[in-house]
């Protein structure tokens, strides 16, 4: 399973970065809109975790790109949890700020179990 996490604070990507891949596999991160679509054009995602405030591209048009791709979509947006805007296009999943890393896991692993996706155990490390 390979996941694209997005957001436009370069501290909470290398965070969540970290912990996702520990418990779930690679994980890939953008801080703009621009670097969002390079790599959806460039490489294979399972799901793209999304900061609705994302510079540069407009979200609609990163999640129109991913669905392109047959990449699942999970928003992270300040709005409510329940807000949906008229106009948007389909996400698989929305998550409001603030969350928890349980929550966030939560929202991939059930975006993965949708799309038939095994669970890893993370990366591998060899023993020296």
């Amino acid at each position: 399973m390979k996941i694209l996490f997005a957001a436009p604070d370069r501290d909470l990507l290398e965070c969540f970065r970290q912990l996702l891949e520990t418990d779930l596999g690679e994980t890939v991160t953008a801080f703009d809109g621009t670097q969002v679509i390079s790599l959806l054009m460039s490489e294979n995602f399972d799901v793209l975790v999304l900061d609705r405030n994302i510079p540069r591209v407009d979200h609609k048009t990163v999640i129109e790109r991913a669905n392109e791709k047959n990449v699942s979509v999970i928003v992270l947006t300040d709005e409510p949890a329940g807000v949906r805007r008229t106009g948007e296009p389909s996400a698989s999943g929305r998550l409001s700020y603030p969350f928890t890393f349980a929550e966030i896991k939560k929202a991939i692993l059930e975006t993965f179990e949708k799309r038939g996706v095994k669970e890893t155990e993370g990366p591998v490390i060899k023993d020296e």
